[in-house]
């Protein structure tokens, strides 16, 4: 194998030349051509005796109505069919092509088996017998019309309808040169290894004419053809055809053909072991697809059917109750003919029936006493729990044999609430004396003047709110039940933010996959700087609250959601109520006199578009949010320390609702910069929104450094980007491979997955997650990798839309290479 590579065995592939593989006389008389005489063959056919051939042919063609032959084949069958006719036209007269003569051909056969009468033979026979020429003699008359026949129908097949046949002068001569170069290219195809619709005589004559001036050029692929053809001969007898096309396609160079051919040897030898034992289903990854599929479509199937199954246990539940306590069923129905029932009558009515009829009851913390309390719960699931106190909750937990609680003690804790409508809006913080803004001094002394009589006040706010945080129902179980925490998410979009909100308030606990979109580079938070955000503080409050510019900037950030994107829900939240009250009133003027902005803005929807407080989004989310702070600078460009509920105790928490809000997008409209926030004078969430704040900044220039840890994959990411395909190893740090074309993004994973999680979660769960995600997901067996990855990789290219491409030769390229800079 080494010795042919010396030799230039695997310069060229079968792309490259029309003579690769060509095999040639070795000496032993074996009857076909050396390779210099191909080569000479090939000059003459090319330079002399196809055009010479053509020419004649076109000549004597084109002096007839017969349409123009495809190929040299073709040609030959013209001819001889022009022969035939001559000779035909030789010894009868031309009418005899004018009909069929299928009758003749019958009265005049010997066989007399037929429904022809005599008379009627006797008649066709001398019709016949007048076809004839004057003169002439015809041996075997029948004979003769079968030929005549068979002339009529290939003429027909090739001339315009009601031609008759003519034959041209100068056929006879057209007919040796064409058995002379049919011949040659005979003599051409044996050593190219030609048979069937590729032979030279059977191409069409256009690709004929280019196939010999390729053949006739000089090529070096003839140089040392005959020590090499006895290497290749060789080797083929030993069945190492595949490999050698192999490398001759990519262009191996000689340094490394020993190490292909070891390579080889060991895949074949796994193969080997494989295949004496098939409990090694690696051999057989058709095997392995067929297992997976088989296995995801029961585990859809089983969990589509939950929900069947659950109704059709209820309905036999139902049907065995009226068998078991009919005089409840006699009950039940007296009970149902009242305007309302209460729990009471009806467990007190049907206490074994009432439990098909109504075995979920759901209800709110306060409601929980209308329901009886002979009513038995066998689980009481307490959702929000971290937003409500163990006391409003033991009246639903004393009633269940378990208890589950759902909670998030980051953006939930337990608040005070109204039960009557009060003057304002949402609690103040203390009013405070009006101050003058007519320098960065008075600010500083309006902002100092009431520390210390704050403190007292702030102290105070921050133990109740930890008090009111431990003495949640979700902190209180969980120090006598046990604790799982729910790490993963879900959230199709949105994976900037998600990371920014789960690296800062959640402590990177939360997983999540990548977004298609992050690989494209769209991002999923964005800051919207309003550069002319300032204005006189309000000589009530004292804040820079609502200016001008941030109310216009958010109100033409709605409505070009609502142009673009109608069908996708918006919010906009804000850390100020007066600010919130403004957004809406110069949204809803914005929107007055066009209807379909109109419909959008207050049309009723499944989410409707709203404009809310941080206090008021604690239970709503939507596709986009607009995080609209509120609160601006002052003339001289000074930030003062009020920002409302987001600046008292609890606005960390505050923060954390607003950043969870959006499912997709979120976009923070802000009238001042991380760097004019002072950390000394502020505290709570405005602290927390400075260092969001700058992470968004940051963020966009972050570079992730790739995982070249599977050099299966790494191999493979090489081979994707010699066929012009952009890729990223580790992207994100969670999918091993990813690459896009035009939009598309494929994301590529091994058996390794197998090994890190459940069947469920490998097979079906995460596929599905990253196709809700944009990915086209594409499973890849390490054995497919290892025995085939230019297939593997051909078939990614034809997942992302690019087809099959020309093999390039793979460079060397280290993993380190590979940086994702989207």
């Amino acid at each position: 194998m080494v010795g042919a590579a010396n030799l230039g065995e695997f310069r060229y592939g079968p792309g490259d030349s029309p003579w690769y593989g060509a095999r040639f006389d070795d000496g032993n008389g074996t009857g076909t051509v050396t390779a210099g005489q191909a080569h000479q063959l090939a000059k003459n056919l090319y330079h002399r005796d196809v055009p010479h051939l053509l020419e004649r042919a076109n000549e004597v063609v084109g002096s007839t109505r017969m349409r123009p032959f495809v190929s040299i084949h073709e040609l030959g069958i013209y001819l001889r069919l022009l022969a035939d006719v001559g000779d035909t036209l030789d010894k009868f007269l031309p009418v005899v092509f004018d009909r069929s003569v299928t009758e003749l051909i019958e009265a005049t056969s010997g066989h007399r088996d037929g429904d022809m009468s005599g008379a009627n033979r006797r008649r066709l026979k001398k019709l016949a017998r007048e076809y004839v020429r004057p003169g002439m003699h015809v041996p075997d008359l029948h004979e003769a019309l079968e030929r005549v026949q068979q002339q009529r129908i290939l003429w027909q097949r090739y001339v315009a309808a009601g031609t008759p046949p003519e034959v041209p002068t100068g056929v006879s001569d057209t007919i040796a040169l064409y058995g002379h170069v049919s011949a040659d290219l005979a003599q051409l195809d044996r050593p190219l290894g030609l048979s069937g619709d590729d032979l030279l005589e059977q191409i069409g004559i256009d690709e004929l004419q280019q196939k010999l001036e390729v053949l006739a050029a000089e090529s070096d692929v003839l140089n040392n053809l005959q020590e090499r053809t006895q290497l290749m001969t060789t080797l083929r007898d030993l069945e190492l055809s595949p490999l050698i096309t192999d490398l001759a396609n990519r262009h191996v160079p000689e340094a490394q053909v020993a190490a292909e051919l070891e390579l080889a040897w060991w895949r074949s030898a796994l193969e080997s072991l494989l295949e004496a034992d098939r409990a090694l289903l690696g051999a057989n990854t058709p095997m392995l697809d067929r297992l997976e599929a088989d296995f995801r479509l029961v585990d859809e199937a089983h969990a589509a059917g939950s929900a069947q199954s659950l109704g059709w246990q209820l309905a036999e539940n139902w049907k065995l109750g009226l068998v078991d306590w009919p005089e409840e069923s006699a009950q039940l129905k007296q009970l149902l003919r009242h305007d309302r029932v209460s729990s009471r009558l009806l467990q007190d009515a049907a206490p074994h029936l009432s439990r098909a009829v109504a075995p979920v009851w759901i209800a709110s913390p306060y409601e929980v006493h209308r329901i009886a309390d002979t009513v038995p719960f066998d689980t009481v699931i307490l959702v929000d729990a971290g937003a409500t106190t163990l006391a409003e909750n033991v009246g639903a937990i004393r009633r269940g044999r378990q208890t589950v609680a759902f909670g998030d003690p980051v953006t939930e804790t337990p608040s005070d609430f109204s039960i009557a409508v009060t003057p304002f809006v949402d609690d103040q913080p203390p009013v405070r004396p009006a101050r003058s803004a007519s320098s960065p001094d008075a600010d500083d002394e309006a902002d100092g003047e009431h520390h210390d009589a704050d403190f007292d006040a702030v102290a105070t706010a921050e133990s109740r709110l930890e008090q009111l945080h431990e003495e949640s129902a979700l902190a209180r179980l969980s120090t006598i039940l046990p604790t799982l925490s729910l790490t993963r998410s879900y959230r199709a979009g949105g994976e900037d933010l998600a990371e920014l909100v789960n690296r800062r308030f959640y402590g990177g606990r939360i997983e999540s996959l990548p977004w298609a979109g992050s690989f494209l580079g769209h991002g999923s938070i964005s800051l919207d700087y309003v550069s002319g955000g300032t204005a006189v503080p309000d000589p009530e409050s004292g804040a820079v609250e609502s200016v001008d510019a941030e109310v216009d900037r958010v109100t033409a950030l709605v409505l070009e959601h609502a142009r673009v994107r109608p069908t996708e829900s918006l919010m906009v939240l804000t850390a100020s109520s007066k600010h919130a009250i403004r957004v809406q009133q110069a949204v809803l003027t914005a929107v007055s006199g066009h209807k379909d902005l109109t419909e959008f803005v207050v049309g009723d929807r499944r989410e409707p578009f709203m404009v809310a407080t941080l206090e008021q989004s604690v239970a709503q989310s939507r596709d986009h949010v607009i995080f609209s702070i509120g609160y601006g600078r002052t003339p001289h460009g000074r930030v003062l320390s009020d920002f409302g509920a987001l600046g008292q105790p609890g606005g960390e928490r505050l923060l954390a609702v607003a950043m969870t809000r959006a499912r997709r997008s979120m976009v923070i409209v802000t009238c001042f910069q991380p760097s004019d926030i002072d950390a000394d004078r502020m505290g709570h969430g405005t602290v927390a929104l400075s260092e969001i704040l700058s992470e968004v900044q940051v963020r966009t220039t972050a570079e992730h450094v790739p995982d070249d840890s599977d050099p299966m994959l790494v191999d493979l990411a090489r081979r994707l980007e010699a066929k012009g395909i952009p890729v990223a190893l580790g992207h994100r740090g969670k999918l091993g491979l990813v690459c896009a074309n035009d939009g598309v993004c494929v994301t590529i994973e091994t058996d390794s997955t197998l090994v890190e999680s459940s069947l469920r979660e490998s097979l079906r769960a995460r596929p599905e997650i990253l196709r809700r995600l944009g990915w086209h997901y594409v499973r890849v067996h390490a054995f497919q990798l290892f025995t085939d990855p230019d297939a593997v990789a051909t078939r990614i290219a034809d997942v992302l839309g690019l087809g099959a491409s020309h093999t390039q030769e793979i460079p060397v390229v280290s993993a380190r290479q590979h940086v994702n800079t989207h």
